[in-house]
């Protein structure tokens, strides 16, 4: 019933969106500038650009799952300093750059929701090439969904558990409201410490899970909440997010 709820709720917001860009003349593909109507990004630029193909196939970062281009083993970054102790794999979609800043910003600062359902699908198709099927969302901060009425994450997961039938455990919580783009990666990582928890209620864990969040900055807020839930008893911490500055 709570899918079918979902769906209808989902149809209506996709027709009342689809009216709107209608009688506005159409809209500009979140890529290339093309005109769209139901989806931000045009057909022509998700297969070239957000193509799910080679996932599992390029040559990645043992610790951060930053591509590697000739060389193998870490980045330099994560040879340097590494952030990521706790986890067993990071698989970040892809790089936070050109087109990818701009669609980021678009979605979780002007709260353009149509992109929901794009990522939602994107993680879907990648969480199940990798075999996934217990799904740990990062948290937002207190009083986010409150004061803006929604969180990307958090809608991401409503799209994965309902549309697409994944196992989605909110395990975790966050203690504090600071917003984590205003501090220096020196900041972050001295900050995130005591930043989130596991929720008092958990009594029972699954063997292995898999972190959702939307971008690997610092890897900070990855690390605390893997390294919370091994600390808990989880086996394996996996980790998937749409984006990776790298």
């Amino acid at each position: 019933m709570r899918k079918i709820i979902f769906e209808v709720r989902q149809f209506a917001l996709n027709l009342f969106r689809l009216l709107y860009v209608f009688i506005s003349g159409g809209e500009s593909c979140a890529v290339c500038g093309k005109t769209v109507f139901i989806k931000p990004v045009c057909s022509s630029c998700m297969t070239t650009h957000f193509s799910l193909k080679s996932l599992l196939e390029v040559d990645r970062c043992e610790c951060c799952g930053s591509q590697l281009l000739g060389v193998k083993g870490k980045c330099t970054k994560c040879r340097e300093n590494p952030v990521l102790l706790s986890t067993d794999t990071v698989i970040p979609l892809f790089s936070y750059r050109l087109w990818n800043k701009e669609i980021m910003f678009r979605w979780k600062m002007q709260g353009e929701r149509s992109f929901s359902a794009m990522f939602a699908k994107l993680l879907a198709q990648a969480l199940r090439i990798m075999g996934e099927t217990v799904l740990v969302p990062v948290p937002p901060r207190k009083g986010k969904i409150r004061k803006n009425g929604w969180d990307q994450i958090d809608e991401l997961s409503s799209f994965l558990a309902k549309r697409y039938g994944f196992k989605v455990l909110k395990l975790l919580e966050r203690n504090t409201s600071e917003q984590q783009k205003k501090l220096s990666r020196t900041e972050r990582l001295e900050h995130i410490k005591n930043a989130y928890s596991l929720k008092t209620y958990i009594k029972s864990l699954p063997e292995t899970v898999c972190l959702i969040d939307d971008v690997c900055t610092t890897g900070s807020t990855i690390e605390s909440c893997a390294s919370i839930l091994k600390a808990a008893g989880v086996a394996k911490v996996n980790v998937v997010t749409l984006f990776i500055v790298d």
